[in-house]
């Protein structure tokens, strides 16, 4: 009888402290430590599970109930990231580009293998963190220098943040460094069909690192205001340092755009490992970091996960589609049509008069 209470006063304190985590997520409470807990909710969230089918065993009915609430709000944040959203029309038939997102690691023990993978990859751009001379050095010497030229490389960052976006295609005129004061970004415009689509690469904070969380999310923040600015259609991608599940991030998608992983039904899958080596590498990736955030006119039509190559992160590849100038007018072509054709309702007679 001991253990059977003690097993419920255990199954309270867990059922409680996941409770209080999920109401700071719905609540958008912003702090260091509750930052780390959001990354980790879908894993937490487990237990919560656990909790229930104990306190139904048990029957514990209050526990069992408030158990519930936490997996139902599970359910809520994961489902979703397992379904794919409906593609627009226009995709099927929208000229790609691929792009290859990767932090390879400043600390990268094997630099020269990382660097023919992304080489060998054959995308069209590639975005790549952490970017630092004994890397680019690899990455030349893998026969980056022909196959890709054209570079948008952010020499003024911090060593570990440092962004640089390669491209096989020529870099339009426009193409430049955005520093929006909290936050810099490779912003490289490359053509697609008849349009420039603007491949923004960025390092955002790691919260780990001192005055980390404050810097990151001063980051979030300027990005949140500004991303609505930003010229259309875009792919913002790279290390973002955060998993979908902070609030600044809902706040994010919020803006006009949407998370290619999450359209995909990939959302819970996963990036970032605790070590590029050793044993806390052995459970491999544990949560997403590295994302790529697309505006309307873009929409994700395939994205893969690459091996780490002596990274902490595993890259990826995305395949999108881009919505063509034509494409855009047939649209708005066809809706006008859609208007003109559909029947108007009669007019109504007029009101009685009371005279």
């Amino acid at each position: 009888m001991l253990g059977s209470a003690f097993i419920t006063d255990v199954n309270w304190i867990i059922v409680v402290l996941l409770l209080a985590i999920v109401l700071a997520a719905v609540m958008s409470i912003s702090h260091v430590a509750v930052a780390v807990v959001q990354d980790a909710m879908p894993i937490l969230l487990l237990l919560a599970w656990v909790a229930l089918v104990i306190a139904l065993v048990e029957g514990a009915w209050i526990l069992a109930a408030f158990a519930g609430v936490a997996c139902i709000y599970h359910l809520a944040l994961t489902v979703p990231r397992l379904l794919s959203a409906r593609r627009p029309h226009w995709a099927a038939t929208a000229p790609t580009l691929e792009i290859v997102v990767a932090n390879v690691f400043i600390d990268n023990e094997t630099p020269e293998v990382k660097a023919r993978q992304l080489v060998d990859s054959g995308a069209d751009v590639l975005v790549i963190t952490e970017w630092n001379p004994k890397f680019a050095a690899e990455f030349d010497a893998a026969g980056a220098v022909d196959r890709y030229p054209h570079r948008l490389c952010d020499e003024g960052n911090r060593p570990d943040y440092k962004v640089c976006v390669a491209s096989r295609h020529a870099l339009e005129d426009s193409s430049q460094i955005l520093d929006l004061g909290t936050v810099r970004i490779a912003d490289a415009v490359v053509r697609c069909g008849d349009v420039d689509v603007h491949v923004m690469g960025l390092n955002a904070m790691a919260v780990v690192d001192p005055n980390g969380f404050e810097e990151w999310k001063a980051q979030f923040e300027t990005l949140i205001d500004r991303v609505p600015g930003f010229e259309r259609p875009f792919v913002l991608a790279g290390d973002l340092n955060t998993t979908q599940f902070r609030p600044e991030y809902r706040k994010l998608l919020r803006r006009g755009v949407v998370d290619a992983h999450d359209s995909l039904g990939k959302g819970l899958t996963t990036s970032f490992r605790l070590a590029a080596n050793g044993v806390l590498s052995s459970p491999g990736s544990i949560v997403r970091l590295d994302h790529a955030l697309l505006s309307d006119g873009v929409t994700a039509m395939e994205v893969e996960d690459l091996d780490p190559c002596g990274s902490d992160h595993q890259p990826f590849r995305l395949v999108a589609a881009v919505r063509q100038h034509a494409q855009h007018r047939h649209h708005f072509r066809h809706r006008h049509q859609a208007d003109a054709t559909e029947p108007t309702a009669a007019p109504s007679p007029p009101l009685p008069s009371n005279r």
